[in-house]
């Protein structure tokens, strides 16, 4: 299974490609104005959810004509009648995502579904609403690329982003030539220790984030991660205090100069602590967020191999889904 896993991850670069046409195609007559909107909004849970995120972080490299918001919730605000409402589940059956979808309609927002089929596909089909549909058949955090994909380029076709081709390119040449040595350092770090911190700062954030939900579901570890320069501010207070449990370190390097300087000065914290490793990213681009994303991803796999876990397996999550259903349905 965790070889599955490893092919995934060892195709993102057609994924991307793949979804960035999914996202023109769905966006070329989306069947409702594009007047008085005021902004975009991203509703998602997990793997699907994140993208949300990665296009936010995007914005600061891209721009965006319009202000993006990203919502991980069963329910919206009353202001989002006015945005643009992507829907996004790679499953399509995201409980909570559903009832996001039922509120948008509600509001009669202008929606636009992110899927690979299921509940929310079915629901844009006969609805008549735009539907950016992306190949089944994966698990929502491998897929990142294909939904990633597919928000670009609904939103580049809006004239909304502007992501030039070569950006598209670079990416599609950088995820082809990521490989699993390139995550070796991180796996040594993370298979050593008891509980793995991941820090990363300014649009690396989202990269050091992602980290933590790769690692929380594929090795079963306890990972937590810091999100500077907020974290400088209350999480690093927790390193005033040396611990007995096995401790590693993993900082997302990269962004812009005061970045750099602030992760010199957390990784130096971190030393005092356990073994870190470094991750160093160049300048924000889709090519870099992704690339972080994969060896990430690849890491995790590896390390859940080293300790004979089942990177798939996550019947804590399906059971939280089936007891999160019977409640939905007695409301």
């Amino acid at each position: 299974m965790a070889f599955k896993l490893l092919e995934y991850y060892s195709l993102w670069h057609d994924f991307l490609l793949e979804g960035f046409e999914s996202g023109v195609t769905a966006s070329e007559s989306i069947g409702f104005s594009l007047e008085s909107v005021r902004g975009v909004l991203f509703c998602g849970l997990g793997g699907s959810g994140i993208v949300g995120d990665f296009t936010r972080a995007l914005e600061y490299v891209y721009g965006s004509k319009l202000p993006l918001v990203t919502i991980k919730s069963y329910n919206l605000p009353l202001w989002s009648k006015d945005y643009i409402t992507y829907i996004i589940s790679y499953s399509g059956d995201t409980l909570e995502t559903i009832l996001c979808f039922k509120k948008a309609l509600e509001l009669n927002s202008r929606i636009i579904a992110v899927s690979s089929g299921g509940y929310l596909g079915r629901e844009a089909s006969r609805l008549g609403l735009p539907w950016v549909k992306v190949r089944s058949g994966l698990l929502p955090r491998a897929a990142l690329p294909l939904m990633l994909g597919g928000l670009l380029g609904s939103l580049s076709k809006l004239n909304i982003m502007d992501i030039p081709e070569d950006s598209l390119l670079e990416a599609y040449n950088t995820l082809r030539n990521t490989m699993a040595d390139d995550a070796e350092p991180y796996v040594k770090v993370a298979y050593e220790s008891d509980i793995l911190v991941v820090g990363g700062c300014g649009v690396y954030s989202i990269v050091a984030d992602r980290w933590r939900q790769e690692f929380s579901e594929n090795t079963k570890m306890l990972v937590k991660s810091e999100i500077y320069p907020e974290s400088a501010h209350n999480d690093i207070v927790a390193w005033q205090t040396k611990r007995s449990l096995k401790i590693g370190f993993i900082a997302i390097r990269g962004g812009d100069p005061i970045c750099d300087n602030i992760v010199d000065i957390v990784v130096a914290k971190y030393r005092e602590h356990g073994p870190v490793a470094e991750l160093k990213l160049g300048m924000p681009s889709i090519a870099e967020l992704l690339r972080g994303a994969q060896i990430g991803g690849i890491a995790s796999i590896l390390v859940a191999q080293r300790r004979s876990v089942d990177p798939e397996a996550t019947p804590v999550i399906a059971e939280y889904k089936e007891k999160l259903k019977k409640v939905i349905d007695l409301i």
